[in-house]
């Protein structure tokens, strides 16, 4: 009995020493170039964390439109405590989380870090949504789990998006000193970088390993930053989520898109932007009906010099080592919300490919068969779904033979509505940050407990594989599945679900990667035919 009361004893006081080393950690202002800053320890776990932290000047009046400036000095300690706002945007259900509040005053940081002294890799992470929604700050991507699990640290940033973050104008690019436009939020992420990489050995990260990674248009993101040269060494690895490396936007299609911003503010003319520049901050935020193609970078000659895909190819880029995947039934839940949903007949899936593909369609239903699918909707799935891997595969290809590559696929589908849904866009990102219970996030609604508890030795073995990659440049920790790196002659990829398997792609895959990735993401999202017209 006394030796029971003693290891009791000497529990309560271990505990009690850890979360005392812990607080009196996270209760230290933290040095940073512009002053210090102040967290606080999380409530449950042994994490501090620093939110809010601005890594560049508001973008507003004069520097709406241009090129971020570094923040200047504080005179007094920064309390870090609570988000920063989001960037402007109309945030919508499905963009993954809930904002507080919105401000063009937006380009703040969030750092998560382990409650104890030490140096630990670095996760950036780069948010979807586009580029015209969504903000670090969302429930989905606390750094919370994933820091207190596998000792590293979680940056989350907010940056410009919509026409605040990509707006291409002739007259931006001549006022500018580089004769750059239309990529402002692709300089709000390099500038985050430049923050990190100055400030971050005082959080307990290590500079020098720094891994960026995002997911949707976050992985676009990490895509644009591997061809970058303004990028170059600010960061050590790269991880690529159901993102491609061919979406860039000529400056001719962006100038034609920042021509109807002009037209909709009464702006054309002379005084152009000195009049979108006085404009309120919400009235730039036009319907998509209005816009062309969304929001997205724009091939300058400044901060890109191509279509990203191109420079991977000709190994011009940040050779880093690189993980690059999608997930099983990326498009499911755009066709489950579409009109006539999943009980669309053959007729109608056909009307709508062809309205979808024009004269591409015929060779994109003479790739798949009908009766290979319960439904005739889930064939369209299916084909846009290998669209999107398609993407995944294509920067596999380009950048092997430069530099080690993991590729995978994410086919965890016991959510509610699994059978009809999938493994559809975005699914993932719980898993990586150890979320799955996060109540505010969007995919929440279909997760019963039981989908949770099912789910929660994956995301387990996920954090491993993303945090070991984080810091050797290799996913594979000892105890798990061995994933081998990505060959052009082998092709092997790996399956994350309750069993973890590793398989080459098929031929058939092969055939239809292929195909979808010599098509254009304008023509294949029906935004331009096969000669090329608007």
């Amino acid at each position: 009995m006394k030796r029971i009361f003693g290891f009791c004893l000497a529990g309560i006081f271990f505990l009690t020493a850890n979360s005392l080393q812990a607080q009196g950690l996270c209760d230290q202002a933290v040095p940073t170039g512009q002053g210090p800053v102040l967290g606080r320890q999380d409530q449950k776990l042994p994490v501090c964390a620093y939110k809010g932290i601005a890594y560049a000047l508001p973008p507003v009046g004069g520097l709406r439109w241009k090129a971020p400036e570094f923040p200047a000095q504080r005179s007094g300690t920064f309390p870090a405590w609570e988000f920063g706002a989001s960037c402007v945007q109309n945030e919508a259900f499905f963009s993954g989380g809930k904002s507080k509040s919105f401000s063009e005053d937006c380009l703040t940081l969030n750092i998560f870090r382990p409650a104890e002294p030490g140096t630990y890799p670095v996760m950036f992470w780069i948010h979807g949504g586009g580029d015209t929604e969504g903000a670090g700050s969302y429930e989905m991507y606390d750094g919370t789990g994933l820091v207190s699990a596998k000792k590293v640290v979680v940056v989350t940033i907010n940056y410009r998006l919509g026409f605040f973050g990509f707006l291409a104008l002739p007259e931006l690019a001549k006022e500018d000193p580089h004769q750059s436009t239309g990529n402002y939020g692709v300089l709000d992420q390099i500038a985050a970088l430049k923050w990190v990489r100055e400030n971050i050995s005082n959080f307990g990260g290590n500079p020098n390993q720094i891994t960026i990674f995002g997911e949707s248009a976050g992985g676009v993101s990490v895509c644009n930053l591997l061809v970058t040269p303004l990028a170059a060494g600010l960061f050590q690895r790269g991880i690529i989520e159901s993102g491609g490396c061919d979406l860039n936007r000529s400056l001719e299609d962006g100038y034609e898109q920042g021509r109807i911003l002009l037209k909709a503010q009464d702006c054309e003319g002379r005084d152009a932007l000195q009049c979108l520049r006085a404009k309120p901050a919400q009235s730039l935020l036009l319907p998509s009906k209005e816009l062309i193609t969304g929001a997205a970078a724009h091939i300058d000659h400044y901060v890109f010099a191509d279509q990203p895909i191109e420079i991977l190819k000709k190994g011009n880029f940040n050779r880093v080592p690189m993980i690059v995947g999608s997930n099983r039934d990326e498009f499911s839940l755009i066709i489950f919300l579409a009109p006539g949903g999943i009980f669309s007949s053959r007729k109608q899936v056909v009307k709508l490919m062809e309205d979808q593909l024009g004269t591409r369609a015929q060779e994109v239903l003479n790739m798949y068969s009908f009766d290979d699918y319960q439904r005739p909707a889930f064939l369209m799935g299916a084909a846009f779904t290998d669209g999107f891997g398609s993407r995944a595969f294509a920067a596999a290809e380009a950048m092997s033979p430069f530099t080690p590559v993991y590729l995978y696929r994410f086919d965890w589908r016991e959510e509610r509505l699994g059978k009809i849904l999938g493994a559809f866009h975005g699914t993932e990102i719980p898993f990586v940050f150890g979320t799955l219970e996060a109540k505010k996030a969007t995919l929440h609604l279909l997760l019963s407990p039981r989908a949770v508890a099912s789910g929660k030795p994956l995301s387990e073995k996920m954090m491993s594989y993303w945090t070991n990659f984080a810091k050797t440049g290799n996913p594979n920790p000892a105890g798990l599945a061995e994933w081998p790196a990505y060959k052009t002659d082998r092709r092997d990829r790996i399956y994350l679900d309750n069993r973890i398997t590793v398989a080459p792609l098929t031929a058939r895959e092969i055939e239809r990667y292929q195909y979808f990735a010599a098509i254009s993401v304008e023509e294949l999202m029906g935004k331009k035919d096969q000669a090329g017209e608007k």
